[in-house]
């Protein structure tokens, strides 16, 4: 019966222009780099499945294109990935990887390579069917679990989703076209307006950054 507190705060905002944000990490032998930003897309959007199959893409996976360009090409790392996330308040983008300090700032500079990339040029036809084909068969198979009918029926719920979203998924997936997939990474992807939050030892890595902030200065925190 007692009163519930309410916890006021500033609704979270991108940079106006790119910033970059350093934690130093005494003897640290890699740089963890996440390039990072809010995002306004709400769960139940008309861009969810959309911006999903760009993110797809992007950096969803292990044949994605940010994985193939700095562990493939480049050696930068294991792994390289994005996330592009839906929430009722607040959404965010992240693009990250964990890469040996000589190579941090080679590291991040393919990474605006590809972020711009997606923006400037369409996917090819073949790009988009792959992550089609990809997705309509991990939904298929996960349906085989109770906890995402479970899971669905849950979020059909929480997000006041419509009765015949998930019926109607794979037929949203299917409709999406390369012009629906620039125009997402136009809306989602801001390279111009991120943060690049990088942790690692300042002594080795910090002073080949300063080019990436627009205000040419490198910000540094604490843990």
């Amino acid at each position: 019966k007692g009163d519930v507190p309410i916890n006021k705060y500033r609704t979270p905002v991108a940079p106006k222009e790119t910033e970059v944000a350093f934690v130093h990490k005494e003897g640290a032998v890699q740089s963890v780099i996440n390039i990072t930003y809010p995002v306004n897309l709400k769960p139940g959007s008309p861009d969810v499945i959309k911006a999903r199959l760009m993110n797809a893409i992007l950096g969803g996976g292990s044949t994605a294109r940010l994985f193939m360009n700095l562990r493939e090409k480049h050696g930068y790392t294991y792994g390289a990935y994005s996330s592009l996330n839906s929430d009722k308040l607040v959404g965010n983008f992240n693009a990250n990887a964990k890469v040996r300090n000589e190579v941090t700032d080679s590291a991040i500079t393919q990474f605006m390579v590809e972020l711009n990339k997606m923006v400037n040029e369409k996917v090819s036809e073949e790009d988009l069917q792959d992550v089609k084909n990809y997705i309509t068969g991990t939904f298929a198979y996960t349906l085989q679990d109770p906890q995402t009918i479970a899971r669905f029926a849950v979020n059909t719920a929480k997000y006041n989703l419509p009765a015949d979203y998930y019926n109607n998924y794979l037929k949203n997936v299917a409709a999406v076209t390369v012009d629906d997939i620039q125009a997402m990474a136009k809306k989602y992807i801001k390279p111009e307006n991120a943060i690049v939050l990088v942790v690692g030892d300042k002594a080795e890595v910090a002073d080949k950054l300063n080019d990436f902030a627009a205000s040419k200065e490198v910000s540094f925190y604490d843990t």
